[in-house]
């Protein structure tokens, strides 16, 4: 990405929408694993009465993001494969330097299915 502006939205509409999926316990653990920057676009601009996301699969919470981006005047994304690829850079690399996907909050094939694409990536 050529923008600094881009790539902080694209982390925080990501992030946020992590967020969204987890219970206020969860997303403590999320929090504190993650450096100040970070837990700053995490925690975005909760409101309350937010609805929590029931997110247990990537194609879920890809779909979140894109519906959610397309309802906004600057898009983001310009395809469901451009949120998914995001998704997963934004999601694996979290993962890689500061060890989210190893706090167990997240649902079971999410987690895998993650894992799974950063495999799929190195080969």
């Amino acid at each position: 990405m050529r923008s600094r502006h881009k790539l902080v939205r694209l982390v925080r509409v990501v992030l946020s929408n992590v967020r969204r999926s987890l219970s206020e316990d969860q997303a403590a653990q999320v929090g504190k694993r993650l450096p100040r920057l970070f837990r700053r676009l995490f925690a975005g601009n909760k409101k309350s009465g937010e609805t929590q996301l029931s997110i247990q699969h990537l194609d879920e919470l890809v779909d979140t993001i894109y519906m959610e981006d397309r309802s906004h005047q600057h898009v983001l994304f310009t395809s469901e494969i451009d949120t998914l690829n995001a998704v997963i850079l934004v999601l694996n690399k979290l993962d890689r330097f500061f060890g989210i996907l190893q706090l167990n909050v997240f649902r079971y094939p999410l987690t895998q299915e993650l894992r799974q694409a950063a495999i799929e990536e190195a080969v």
